[in-house]
């Protein structure tokens, strides 16, 4: 069977190290060309827990120094999500390390998808990068529906488990739960089951305190059983932290539009510089990224 040859990357997201943070394949590939099930066949084989796919193509741009493409990402499990912050940008250090964007004054990428969402990527000095997200105002639970989940957190942890609050995330994020855990929890040693969460009726877990380094906004994990193969957890989660961002912020009083440190305590772990700019209602994630693998995806032809 004739295939044909596309450029793809496996790098790992808000970390200098390719042992550490969010590992993410980005395929370079025409995001139309083939059935969904094509994508979804690759992100399994591929078996990371997000594979980006970028049109080769850039897409009209009315903006000096910038370029659009399209995009899709999907899980392994062959899910299609409508956004992905850490392979977000890790699309962005693939696209900005090619000879013929390096070279030229492209300091910011536009990635759009079928969802309608535009997403930007910017380039920092220091080999860091910047992706801007949609952020929104987490949103109020009924004192019954907290004590349900509040009993799922409980199964999924193994223990009675010391819950501040429980929102939800909000419009932009409606299947997400955000869950603060006192201080006085060890979040990152906790043994967490996630297809405990199940039940909740959300597909993404996001569970954060309040960090003892002062410097850092927070502290967080994420889980989604539905999406992420076992043990279900996403190492470094960028689109979490545009529910956070704002959790943390009203109920810290902290400035918007300032920059603050977060930390992902996963295993691998991650380390993000956020910005939460208010009036924009968007969430700017700066990270560092590192190249695993670079190559060439054969893809079977139709």
């Amino acid at each position: 069977m004739a295939a044909t040859s596309v450029p793809f990357y496996l790098l790992t997201a808000f970390t200098s190290s390719p042992f550490a943070g969010n590992p993410a394949a980005v395929v370079i590939v025409d995001t139309e060309a083939y059935p969904s099930e094509t994508y979804a066949k690759i992100s399994a084989t591929l078996s990371q827990p997000m594979t980006a796919f970028v049109s080769p193509s850039n897409l009209p741009s009315e903006e000096a120094g910038t370029i659009v493409r399209s995009v899709r990402y999907i899980v392994p499990t062959g899910y299609e999500i409508p956004i992905c912050g850490h392979a977000t940008l890790a699309v962005g250090k693939a696209l900005f390390d090619m000879p013929d964007i390096a070279q030229s004054n492209v300091d910011t990428i536009l990635l759009k998808n079928k969802f309608g969402h535009t997403l930007k990527i910017s380039k920092l000095d220091g080999g860091f990068y910047q992706i801007r997200l949609p952020s929104t105002i987490p949103g109020t639970i009924a004192d019954a529906e907290k004590a349900r989940l509040k009993a799922l957190v409980d199964k999924a942890f193994g223990r009675d488990v010391a819950v501040v609050d429980i929102k939800t995330g909000g419009e932009t994020y409606s299947r997400y739960v955000l869950v603060e855990l006192d201080a006085s929890e060890d979040l990152a040693g906790s043994a967490v089951n996630a297809q405990e969460l199940v039940p909740n009726g959300f597909s993404v877990n996001v569970f954060t305190r309040a960090s003892t380094d002062p410097e850092e906004m927070c502290i967080s994990r994420m889980f989604a059983p539905i999406a992420v193969p076992s043990p279900s957890e996403d190492p470094v989660c960028g689109s979490a932290h545009a529910v956070m961002a704002p959790y943390w912020h009203m109920k810290d009083n902290l400035t918007p539009g300032k920059e603050v440190k977060a930390k992902q305590v996963s295993a691998r772990g991650g380390d993000l510089r956020v910005v939460w700019d208010s009036a924009e209602n968007t969430v700017k994630l700066g990270g560092q990224c590192a190249v695993f693998v670079s190559g060439v995806l054969n893809v079977p032809s139709q």
